[in-house]
């Protein structure tokens, strides 16, 4: 689905050397640059990739600075956002890691992030959301949401806000499917980066039955053989509430990964990363990143869009 809202360029670096790997990072709020970017550095570091930063200055559809061109509005009312992506980009933690930033101009914030995703052809990218929203038709946010539903590539929401003191462990709760595999990378990734170990877990209702108790096993050591390069550990086990089990879990760890799980039935609304993502993620002590694999592209694509 194309951007449909008025979506103007102010800024934008080139890129000056090919990559195989482009993760853009959407900023708004300059508390919450060096925990994303942080995660942003270990993405991008373990797929040999750069980053793009990219934030956008809201200007409502009706607001007379929308007759200006993008030029004049980003050097007249910028909203500090240029002064943001040029603090973000010269950030020590960065500098090994290719970086160009991206500074629009639009009235709708989710769709100019989803125009910077397409033309970047990135492979992710990745979100900061606080862990409350106040629409009740609204999930993470109303950037957010869309972006998750929509973007064509790997999508990471990281909850802002909670920092670990040092990161030795990685909660990886699985149960399998395409968002888990996404995790299962960002979690590789961010492990390797780090020296830290990953703790892979499936939980089962009560009293499984030795089936059901085979195949989390395998699902467990088939994630774990994807998490190369990394300590991990895996564990499978029968819990009468999932959500609390790994709220309790999280406490023991440094960060949590989740996969979206994408869930049926009348509340679709949940449907954005799936409520038991959605829980976990609001309650976790430590640090929380959901992750959402992408809307499908053909290898093809995506090697001709290179």
């Amino acid at each position: 689905m194309e951007a449909m809202g008025d979506v103007r360029t102010v800024l934008k670096d080139e890129r000056e050397a090919p990559t195989p790997y482009t993760l853009i990072v959407a900023l708004a709020n300059p508390a919450h640059l060096e925990q994303l970017l942080r995660t942003a550095r270990d993405v991008a570091r373990g797929n040999d990739g750069e980053i793009v930063l990219v934030s956008v200055v809201h200007k409502p559809a009706n607001s007379p600075f929308m007759l200006f061109t993008g030029e004049h509005i980003g050097e007249a009312f910028d909203d500090g956002r240029r002064a943001l992506l040029d603090r973000a980009a010269s950030l020590p933690l960065l500098e090994d890691v290719p970086v160009r930033r991206h500074l629009l101009v639009s009235d709708d914030v989710s769709d100019a992030v989803l125009r910077a995703v397409r033309e970047a052809d990135a492979d992710a990218v990745l979100l900061g959301w606080r862990g409350r929203t106040s629409a009740s038709d609204v999930v993470l946010g109303t950037t957010v949401d869309p972006v998750v539903r929509t973007a064509p590539c790997d999508v990471y929401v990281e909850r802002v806000g909670t920092t670990a003191d040092g990161l030795e462990r990685v909660l990886f709760p699985t149960v399998g499917g395409s968002h888990a595999e996404a995790g299962a990378a960002l979690a590789r990734a961010i492990a390797a980066a780090n020296a830290a170990t990953v703790s892979v877990v499936s939980y089962l209702p009560p009293n499984p039955d030795e089936a059901d108790r085979n195949a989390a096993r395998e699902l467990v050591e088939t994630t774990a053989s994807s998490i190369d390069d990394v300590d991990v550990e895996t564990t499978v086990r029968a819990v009468d509430n999932v959500e609390a089990s790994l709220v309790a879990a999280a406490a023991d760890h440094d960060l949590v990964v989740l996969g979206a799980t994408r869930e049926g039935g009348l509340f679709r609304r949940r449907r954005v990363v799936g409520s038991v993502a959605e829980a976990v993620a609001r309650q976790s002590d430590p640090p929380v990143v959901i992750a959402k694999r992408g809307v499908d592209r053909s290898i093809v694509d995506r090697l001709l869009a290179r």
